[in-house]
């Protein structure tokens, strides 16, 4: 199992690059991906830092084929709630109402995407 405590930025940015390149993550895809769509230029060291780290908390496997790839070991999506859950803990004591509130707050939702609320709100209160 991966340990369970907040990646930093750096991490967070790094495993996004790593979920989103999917199965060609080599550490050059990674450092050009971070330069590229999130303006983050490293040396190749410091991003090899972050890997090595990724990998020792248990985000990330490896696997050798001429060069390193890098392997998601948690999901994407599965991290995406567990820190959505403990952010809702943390910032609105688990006040759902007050952090969709927060969230919508000013924004111009679609009908869609208004409907969409409506029925993950519907679903989770069944």
């Amino acid at each position: 199992m991966y340990e369970k405590s907040a990646l930093s930025e750096c991490e967070l940015v790094t495993m996004r690059c790593v979920w989103n390149l999917g199965n060609n993550a080599t550490a050059f895809n990674v450092i050009n991906m971070l330069a590229e769509d999130y303006g983050m230029v490293y040396k190749e060291t410091t991003v090899y830092t972050f890997l090595k780290k990724l990998k020792e908390k248990g985000f990330l496997d490896t696997i050798r084929k001429g060069v390193t790839y890098y392997i998601p070991k948690v999901k994407e999506e599965v991290y995406q709630k567990e820190m959505a859950k403990k952010l809702l803990k943390f910032w609105y004591n688990g006040d759902v109402t007050r952090a969709v509130e927060a969230v919508v707050e000013g924004e111009k939702l679609s009908r869609k995407e208004a409907k969409q609320i409506r029925d993950a709100v519907r679903k989770a209160g069944e």
